[in-house]
């Protein structure tokens, strides 16, 4: 497995041979020597340069020096001093070879996650915005990635534009839905940079896991306790939750989002590949997309990734999944309501009437309540 879950030690030999694919793993925070928090707070000024992408992977990687070297490799983990945590975030990062006989052709994918409304600290905005950085003083354009729907990417371009070359205030965003991606989106504007969402249509997702519950009601039936359950568990947890809770639905959700996801972010790469553009992007996920996300790219970036990228065949296999995967069914949420609340609530009801009648009929209640006598 890759991202928050991933062996390194496994991987050691992998990065003998020189991979195709960097395998990402769960790294150390980045050094906190960057300007993107004080961007955040006061909205300032950024700034990038452009240029070509040849060597970025390492630029960003090493740039800095000391024990944060190395810290987006393949590398074997470093053990440290019992007692001393090591600091850590979502983050992972593919590099695939270019074509033959184009050098500059390569390609390198990072993928960030972030959590549910946080602008600071671990798996947050900031990691997001120091990576952008370190990609920009490294004097290399990027592409910005995100998980949002394409509605979602464009209401929030339309109500958070950048003014002034200004980042808006953390405090002008908190409670906003979608939030914590404005700071990303915002420093991409500033870039001008592309911006590309990948996620599913909420209307195609809400079918599929509609259909799901209704294929498997003893799901549907769990949903009665676990949804006064659900604010208690955000990003990672929140998936982890229902898989444990309702797993066929829940993959359907998470694992069937995760994978178009990647399926597009792959078509991308290979269509800058195919051309022998060099590209640097920039993947931001929620993380409760982050794991199987990562995971699902990297068994698509294999070391096999620069001969499948250049194939029509595999190009027409990620089609033909994503077409499937973005089919749309009928809704049956009208119908698992009537089912499973509107029936339940008609029942109860009914039962509460005949037993009223019922308690009316019998004579019971002259018998048990001595009627008053005033006289």
């Amino acid at each position: 497995s890759i991202g928050r879950s991933a062996p390194v030690g496994a991987q050691s030999a992998r990065s003998a041979r020189a991979p195709a694919c960097i395998y990402g793993v769960r790294t150390a925070m980045l050094p906190p020597a960057l300007l993107r928090s004080a961007a955040l707070l006061r909205g300032s000024c950024r700034s990038g340069s452009g240029g070509g992408s040849g060597g970025l992977l390492a630029g960003v990687v090493r740039r800095g020096g000391g024990r944060h070297d190395g810290l987006l490799s393949s590398g074997p983990a470093v053990a440290l001093p019992e007692g001393q945590a090591r600091r850590s975030f979502a983050t992972t990062v593919f590099n695939v070879k270019p074509p033959p006989g184009r050098p500059e052709g390569e390609q390198t994918l990072f993928i960030v996650g972030i959590n549910e409304g946080k602008f600071f600290g671990q798996d947050s905005a900031e990691e997001a915005l120091k990576l952008l950085e370190r990609i920009a003083e490294h004097g290399s354009t990027y592409n910005l990635l995100f998980s949002l729907t394409e509605r979602q990417l464009s209401e929030l371009e339309e109500d958070h534009k950048v003014k002034n070359q200004r980042l808006t205030p953390s405090r002008e965003l908190e409670g906003k839905r979608c939030c914590e991606f404005v700071p990303i989106m915002q420093a991409g504007m500033v870039d001008k940079c592309s911006r590309r969402a990948l996620g599913r249509l909420l209307r195609t997702t809400q079918g599929h896991v509609a259909w799901r519950l209704w294929r498997t009601p003893r799901e549907a039936i769990q949903l009665y306790w676990a949804y006064w359950r659900r604010k208690e568990y955000k990003n990672e947890a929140m998936r982890k939750f229902w898989m444990r809770v309702a797993p066929a639905a829940a993959y359907t959700y998470f694992e069937e989002g995760s994978e178009l996801m990647a399926i597009r972010a792959v078509e991308l790469l290979a269509a800058a590949h195919g051309q022998g553009k060099g590209s640097t992007w920039v993947f931001v996920v929620n993380n409760e997309f982050f794991e199987p996300v990562a995971r699902r790219i990297g068994l698509f970036l294999d070391e096999s990734a620069p001969q499948k990228l250049g194939s029509s065949d595999f190009s027409k296999e990620l089609r033909d999944r994503a077409s499937e995967l973005c089919t749309d069914v009928p809704d049956l949420t009208p119908l698992l309501l009537f089912v499973y609340l509107g029936l339940p609530i008609i029942v109860l009801q009914s039962c509460f009437f005949g037993l009223e009648r019922a308690w009316h009929a019998s004579g019971l209640q002259d018998q048990l309540v001595v009627p008053e006598n005033r006289e």
